[in-house]
């Protein structure tokens, strides 16, 4: 993936969601999110406009999903192209005040020359105020590296039925990590996200989104 130096940057993204249907056993979902610009761990993938639609199908908590990325725009000359597709599996673990979740990601780029790469992962999150998450990443096929990254966030209600959503996350590579994606071989904290949502029900069975979120990098790997 291209590395950007990156001081500051703010995204502002609109992202329409299908909530999940309960179809027996099987939970399907789908969502279509427009950005301003493809952010990923404190790297601008790309700096223009894109579209990232996503779907996913679970039961009995094996789920299967995919997610893809593509250009709005004629930078690199693939308007209107994937340039990134992910696919995933995962298995969910609810436990009392907390949820777990392991799984495996599988990037690939197509129109383009970056080789696909795999990642295993995995998550919880503690059902306690703010809502604090952890999810460890370590790329096995071509960065060999790890990637860490926490969060937290809090709703406020702004009326009866909406609430404006607050978060603060960061992230944290090891050496390997931070060689392939970030051009150094540093080992520490990354970047920081901070976002703001509000999400509204026009109609029923539709969620829209909009968000603004804030990030850098960090140190050495600005």
């Amino acid at each position: 993936m291209k590395k950007t130096l990156l001081v500051a940057i703010i995204l502002m993204m609109i992202s329409t969601t299908l909530p999940a249907l309960a179809l027996g056993p099987l939970d399907v979902d789908a969502d279509l999110t427009l950005m301003s610009q493809y952010y990923w761990r404190g790297v601008v993938a790309n700096p223009d406009a894109v579209l990232q639609p996503s779907a996913s199908a679970g039961i009995m908590g094996i789920g299967f999903g995919f997610w893809g990325n593509m250009d709005l725009t004629d930078i690199g000359g693939k308007q209107g192209e994937f340039s990134e597709i992910d696919y995933t599996a995962t298995y969910g673990l609810p436990l009392p005040m907390m949820d777990l979740e392991f799984g495996l990601i599988y990037y690939h780029f197509p129109n383009s020359d970056f080789a696909s790469t795999a990642e295993i992962f995995a998550s919880g999150s503690l059902g306690v105020l703010l809502s604090p998450t952890l999810s460890v990443y370590y790329d096995f096929k071509e960065a060999d590296g790890s990637y860490i990254e926490g969060g937290v966030s809090y709703p406020f209600a702004l009326g009866p039925k909406l609430n404006l959503e607050l978060g603060l996350s960061g992230g944290f590579a090891d050496s390997n990590f931070s060689n392939f994606h970030y051009g150094t071989k540093s080992t520490g904290l990354t970047n920081f996200l901070v976002t703001a949502a509000v999400p509204f029900d026009p109609i029923p069975f539709l969620t829209i989104t909009p968000s603004v979120n804030y990030g850098s990098q960090l140190g050495d790997f600005k």
